[in-house]
């Protein structure tokens, strides 16, 4: 109980170390680009629920610390609540409701952005300080506590076939797992200690047809730092930015749902990279998972900044603003929507553990 324990506790501490800065940051986008354009600021929240510690400034400004540590919210004046979709009459020049509409993309766009400045910031001292990533060895750097393949494969272990397909790089690795479907058991030939060893990976209870093996195995490269590359910091930081801004839009592209990994799966991989990565990998994880908070906060979707943008260039085409009614309506499916996406990527998540497994394996027959 105490190693359970313990363990819950590591993962909601890496959980906070490395996402608390992303959404402080994010927030900070919003908060500055409305000082620019002179809105009033009600709250500014890190965390939903109730503050467990709380502050007004001079300017008026509640500043809260919250304990679900999912996110976080700007609330304007103006605003009829945190995700700022709709609005309450206000006579005040500095209410949201009496700025333009490219000025309410502006505020909106900024939290966004801030999360890809803060990813290229992070990329650019990591290239500094440690050099540039190389992963693409098939050579296995962890695996995670969580992983279908812990036991079974360790770090240091290098990846010679799957599925009988020869493997010269992380990215073949990564290709055999995306063309291989979760209803199949998974064969590695590994080179071990000097040795070639032989294994097998279950498939698991029941998975549906559209799922494969990329992202369920629960392995991560091992990565060697380059100090010696041509082009200066900037240039060579430009492109990894590039390369990690790519993932995300890739994993939308592809529609593959599976692939998503909710609050839990993030918290698993923080503790994993924490516990057995160097400064540099940790600064890698933060920019990517930074750049996937800044595209998944612009997808048009009420709740979500790209929400409010659309809705602002709606209000600049029509010329008015929408009816609450309406705005109203929207924000409640957009509720359901990113709620059982939360569900199911979070059940995805558990599955991964040995004991949920079980419970389901036992459930199923």
């Amino acid at each position: 109980m105490f190693l359970s324990t313990y363990s819950l506790l590591k993962t909601i501490f890496s959980f906070v170390i490395v996402i608390c800065p992303l959404v402080i940051f994010h927030e900070l986008g919003h908060y500055w680009a409305a000082r620019w354009r002179g809105v009033a600021i009600d709250s500014f929240s890190v965390g939903f629920g109730p503050a467990l510690y709380q502050w007004k400034d001079k300017r008026g400004t509640v500043w809260k610390f919250c304990p679900y540590l999912l996110g976080g919210y700007v609330k304007f004046l103006g605003d009829a609540d945190p995700s700022g979709f709709t609005t309450t009459d206000s006579h005040s020049k500095s209410s949201i409701t009496h700025k333009r509409p490219w000025e309410k993309i502006v505020i909106a766009f900024a939290g966004p952005f801030a999360n890809y400045l803060l990813a290229f910031g992070l990329i650019v001292t990591m290239v500094i300080t440690v050099g540039l990533p190389d992963v693409n060895q098939p050579i296995i750097g962890k695996v995670s506590t969580a992983s279908r393949a812990k036991g079974l494969l360790f770090p240091k272990d290098k990846i010679l076939e799957i599925q009988e397909q020869k493997v010269d790089s992380f990215q073949d690795v990564l290709k055999i797992l995306e063309s291989t479907p979760l209803q199949d058991s998974l064969r590695f030939s590994i080179a071990r200690d000097n040795e070639v060893v032989d294994v097998e990976l279950k498939a698991p209870a029941s998975p549906t047809s559209r799922e494969v093996w990329r992202g369920n195995v629960g392995i991560v490269p091992a990565c060697t730092w380059k100090k010696n590359f041509y082009g200066g910091y900037f240039g060579n930081a430009f492109e990894v930015f590039i390369q990690e801004s790519k993932k995300p839009l890739e994993l939308f592209k592809k529609s593959n749902v599976t692939q998503l990994s909710g609050p839990l799966g993030i918290a698993q991989q923080a503790r994993d990279t924490l516990e057995h990565a160097d400064f540099g990998t940790v600064l890698l994880l933060m920019a990517s998972i930074s750049i996937a908070l800044g595209f998944f906060n612009l997808l048009p979707i009420p709740l979500l900044d790209g929400g409010n943008i659309l809705l602002s260039m709606v209000e600049w085409v029509l010329g008015k603003p929408l009816p609450n009614r309406l705005t109203q309506a929207l924000l409640w499916g957009s509720i359901l929507i990113l709620g059982a996406v939360f569900l199911y990527s979070s059940f995805k998540d558990l599955e991964k553990y040995t004991i949920i497994q079980s419970i389901l394996n036992y459930i199923r027959h």
